[in-house]
């Protein structure tokens, strides 16, 4: 359980801004990372925007929210999705991780909105609440029925586990230093212990591991190809955590078999944290296109 937890703290550290100094690793630095990464998630759903206000929602008993945009209103009402959810409001010490992409999307007239459903490593039970809280704010905001959807870090398996199920409510997928094959981070034998924290998988090792392929977002690709999602993933060729061959590298040659458009950008010389994730200008082209 101990490996677990230390799992866990290192995956939610690994998607900030600071876990650059993750690369420069000291004696005794592991259990003050674990305790920063853990107290990262916020309990209460807060945020101030250029450009945007917050509403804070609940969905099936989970915490939520919608960014409205201030100014002028994309006309397609374009919106993004982002995974793990805190990414796109105050993290639990009051900093705003993905502020740039956020409020430049805000800017464009589009909606920001997120789930908590904990790091659920592409659960069955993530990805029904995940289109729960879907159906809600389409529904309730009028928003596009193809979201433009972002996975960060663990974020890729929960974005791509709902997306995969759910391929014609999908528009396109941006990853940044995704995890997208959970036999790789956080590995077979940490998914079931790992996910327990959110909405997990409530079946044994042995069974999760006959069934990995139905579950691995990794080995689901073609309904999503087939829905014309697009794919842009941004990627440090130096990540050791969630390392980007196994996890963009082969994502990418799987979806253009299946017909799919992917691209990876790759960070050069990059590791599983740093600004180049939270500044990328083709990301935030990606997402703002047509």
């Amino acid at each position: 359980m101990r490996v677990a937890v230390v799992l866990a703290a290192l995956g939610l550290l690994a998607v900030t801004a600071s876990a650059v100094i993750a690369d420069e690793k000291k004696p005794g630095d592991s259990q003050a990372q674990a305790e920063r990464a853990a107290r990262m998630v916020p309990t209460k759903i807060e945020g101030k925007f250029r450009g945007g206000e917050l509403v804070e929602l609940k969905v099936h008993d989970r915490m939520a929210y919608v960014v409205r945009p201030t100014g002028a209103v994309d006309a397609q009402k374009r919106w993004l999705w982002e995974f793990p959810f805190w990414l796109g409001i105050n993290d639990g010490f009051g900093n705003l991780q993905h502020r740039n992409y956020v409020e430049k999307l805000l800017s464009a007239g589009f909606h920001i909105a997120g789930i908590d459903v904990g790091p659920s490593c592409a659960s069955p039970a993530a990805a029904k609440v995940c289109q729960e809280f879907y159906e809600r704010v389409v529904a309730d905001y009028g928003l596009n029925k193809r979201a433009r959807i972002m996975g960060q870090s663990h974020g890729g398996l929960i974005a791509y586990g709902w997306a995969f199920r759910n391929p014609t409510c999908v528009d396109r997928v941006a990853g940044i230093c995704p995890a997208t094959d959970f036999r790789t981070w956080p590995t077979l034998a940490n998914v079931i212990p790992f996910s327990k924290q959110g909405l997990g998988y409530d079946i044994t090792l042995d069974e999760l591991t006959r069934r990995s392929a139905e579950f691995n977002p990794v080995d689901n690709l073609a309904p999503l190809a087939k829905a014309g999602v697009k794919v842009l993933h941004i990627h440090g060729d130096k990540d050791e955590l969630v390392p980007m061959s196994a996890n963009s590298t082969e994502l990418a040659r799987r979806y253009r078999e299946f017909g799919g458009t992917a691209q990876i950008v790759v960070l050069e010389g990059l590791g599983h944290g740093g600004q180049l994730l939270y500044e990328s200008e083709p990301l935030v082209q990606f997402l703002l296109a047509d």
